[in-house]
């Protein structure tokens, strides 16, 4: 199945036949995602926002793309005020929930703690959020339709289904599936891009729900927060949760406290994940459930946040130690050319330099550095054009959460021509409004190499437009040989070498 090509951009977007989604970037802590189904005037509203203001905004861009159309039902996801607290604002629509949801919905104070003065010491992230979001005029609406287990709503002559998959982010989560148009609407059962929240779980629910998903005949995944995207993300996601809950049961047969099994969490695949502060929640979550007494409150992990920040943890150690810099430099004796002043660091951007460290890693077996030396000389002297190659690389490491492969290619990037801008978008993909369509198809090169190891037949027109065949070859070889070397960089854990600053302020892939 091919994803339909949606740019992680503010606003209403077209993904399927009178099916929208509405995303706010940068889908951190309030801002959510929401979706629209339409048969001619007749609408379905997936979720309001957070605020009056963030609903009003959204209603009136639907109004302007479908200026017929009447929402006549509104669908809550669950009951987060990020997806319902805009609710006010359609008067006339049958509200629909699970009935789980509208429990919590009608227990829901946290409108009023958001909006009232500052006089109570919150969390750090919920100050932000205040200063961030105006939560003044949030007139609580509650749902006028529940149900348990399934549903069906229908608009205009299209049925949508209603599938309850809670407890697991919340106790009432539902996911909104559009068989006609092979979307789905996830809710909070699906982020992109960042740490999810576990509110209530249990996590196997969560991780059966991401099973629900993989089974279901969907193109088009709208998460609640981060952009549209396919299954292979939900498979990733499933991984974290599954990689969460087990390092959570270690730690809790370990007796370590919560915040300090958060700091010590391995984050290899997903270092790149916004919001790591959340992995106390969730830790603390899955804690909850082991101990059985409803502790630790969320109440009491919400006041750690603050507290979080990463240890230096066991994997800052190398699996494999680098060998010396002498060893090293001994073996460019057996090779020539731009292979042997590579071993050497005597040439290029990075003379002078000492040995770095993933060669003196892979220098471990002396015969596999000399086979492979010649290859990445070969690559960063080839056929591309130096800004194209390193805008490649750049979108591999990242793809592949090498943060070693990042930090080099982010200082070679930079000399190279790439802005600080641009390496900060190059995470962001192709579809982002930052790139002319040269760049964003070496970007969908790398993304589709990843995902199924081919290209498409229209990033193949594209790229041989501009490329010519042995370019074309090289780039095929350059993203291969450096998901190669990000494999050995992540699993080896090979330390960043000491003398390398950020260009471009980042700390991430």
């Amino acid at each position: 199945m091919d994803v339909p090509r949606v740019p992680y951009a503010p606003g209403l977007h077209h993904i399927a036949a009178e099916t929208y989604a509405y995303l706010q970037p940068n889908g951190s802590w309030g801002w959510s995602n929401a979706g629209l189904v339409a048969d001619g005037d007749e609408g379905l509203l997936v979720d309001t926002l957070f605020t009056v203001p963030q609903t009003r905004a959204m209603l009136d861009e639907i109004a302007q793309a479908l200026p017929r159309l009447t929402i006549g039902t509104l669908v809550n996801s669950h009951s987060d005020g990020d997806h319902w607290w805009g609710n006010q604002l359609l008067p006339d629509a049958t509200i629909v929930a699970s009935e789980a949801a509208a429990t919590a919905m009608r227990r829901d104070r946290f409108h009023a703690l958001f909006a009232a003065p500052g006089a109570i010491r919150l969390p750090g992230i919920v100050e932000e959020m205040r200063q961030t979001f105006d939560f003044t005029g949030i007139t609580p609406t509650l749902p006028t339709r529940t149900f348990s287990g399934e549903a069906e709503v229908t608009v205009g002559r299209r049925t949508v289904r209603l599938i309850e998959v809670g407890p697991a982010h919340t106790t009432g989560d539902v996911l909104v599936h559009v068989p006609d148009a092979a979307v789905l609407f996830a809710g909070d059962i699906l982020f992109v891009g960042g740490h999810p929240v576990i509110h209530s779980g249990p996590v196997e629910n969560w991780i059966s729900a991401c099973d629900l998903i993989l089974d279901l005949d969907v193109e088009a995944i709208v998460p609640g927060h981060g952009p549209v995207v396919g299954k292979p993300e939900v498979r990733l996601f499933r991984d974290y949760l599954e990689q969460v809950r087990d390092h959570a049961i270690r730690a809790h047969r370990s007796g370590l406290p919560v915040l300090q099994a958060a700091r010590e969490m391995d984050l290899d695949g997903f270092a790149d994940w916004a919001d790591p502060e959340r992995l106390v929640l969730n830790i603390g979550a899955i804690y909850r459930e082991l101990n059985g007494d409803g502790t630790p409150e969320e109440e009491q992990l919400m006041g750690l946040l603050d507290h979080y920040v990463p240890s230096p943890r066991a994997d800052a150690a190398p699996r494999i130690a680098p060998r010396p810099a002498e060893e090293i430099t001994a073996l460019a004796g057996r090779l020539k050319g731009p292979a042997a002043q590579a071993l050497a660091n005597d040439a290029g951007p990075l003379a002078g330099r000492p040995v770095l460290n993933v060669l003196a890693t892979i220098g471990n077996h002396p015969d596999l550095l000399l086979s492979l030396a010649p290859l990445l000389a070969q690559l960063a002297q080839g056929l591309l054009p130096p800004r194209e190659r390193e805008l490649a690389i750049l979108r591999t490491a990242h793809r592949t959460g090498s943060t070693y492969e990042w930090h080099h290619h982010a200082h070679l990037g930079a000399t190279a021509g790439l802005t600080a801008p641009e390496i900060a978008s190059i995470r962001r993909g192709p579809d982002t409004a930052d790139w002319n369509e040269a760049d964003r198809a070496l970007l969908r090169a790398v993304d589709e190499l990843c995902d199924k190891r081919s290209l498409s037949t229209a990033t193949w027109q594209t790229l041989a437009a501009r490329y010519s065949a042995p370019q074309l070859l090289e780039l095929l070889a350059l993203i291969g040989t450096y998901t190669l070397v990000a494999g050995i960089l992540n699993s080896c854990r090979v330390p960043l070498d000491t003398w390398l600053a950020d260009p471009a302020g980042l700390s991430s892939p």
